[in-house]
Parts: structure tokens; sequence; C-alpha cells
């Protein structure tokens, strides 16, 4: 199976900018996949793990986190980050071991590991009349 069918199609948080008075971000996302697992690293800086959700029902993994701004002391001259909301959803076009599913937030990145499901096989016995 190729990447591309891991994701049927995806959903972006960025229509949502206009109801909030924060900016939405959408996370740059890569995604690698094994015969055991796919594996989803999201780029979340100033994440902390208590800003940070992540939720999957039927088919569509979504995730959304917030950023504070941090404290400093001074004028701020220059600034290229700014606070913000990140909101990404997926439509997971194969099951997945649900309770298996992990995440590690780790220097900015999240990385969630989703477990395929294995199909489920039956041996059925044959009778002779």
């Amino acid at each position: 199976m190729s990447v591309l069918e891991l994701l049927k199609s995806e959903k972006s948080g960025e229509q949502e900018t206009k109801t909030t008075q924060r900016p939405v971000y959408t996370p740059a996302t890569d995604l690698y996949s094994n015969e055991e697992e796919h594996v989803l690293l999201l780029d979340l800086p100033g994440v902390k793990e208590a800003d940070l959700e992540i939720s999957l029902e039927k088919d569509e993994l979504r995730i959304s986190a917030k950023t504070s701004a941090t404290q400093t002391q001074g004028e701020l001259r220059y600034s290229e980050y700014g606070t913000g909301d990140y909101r990404r959803s997926f439509i997971l076009s194969e099951p997945v071991e649900e309770d298996k599913i992990t995440a590690v937030l780790k220097n900015g990145v999240l990385q969630l590991k989703l477990p395929r499901k294995k199909p489920l096989s039956k041996k059925i016995e044959v009778r002779t009349s």
C-alpha cells in the first residue's frame, strides 16, 4: 500500500482563522509506512503536552494544539514566530489498532504511531456429511 492510499483525503483548519482571534496553522507533516505501522511526524513548535489533543473517531484522526506566548524582558524588535493554534485532520483509508496508538511530543515534534490492524483469519473446518 502506498503512502497516498493511507490518507484518502486531508482536512485543514485554515478556514477557522476567520472565526477565532488567534491564527490557525497547519503543521508540516511527514508520513512513513511499513508493514507493521504508519508513523506521522508533525511539527508543533511551542506546544506543551497539556495543550495537545489527539482524537480518532471512526476513520478521522484529529490533531489540535495551542501555543502560548513566552514572556521576555525588553521591547520586541523583530519576530518570525507567532502564537496560535495548530489543527490538522486526516481520513484513514485502512483500519488501525486504536488501543495501540502511541503519541510522543519531544522538541516540538509529535510522533504518532498507528499500528496497522491485522486482518482476522479464521480457519473453517470442512466436514463431510
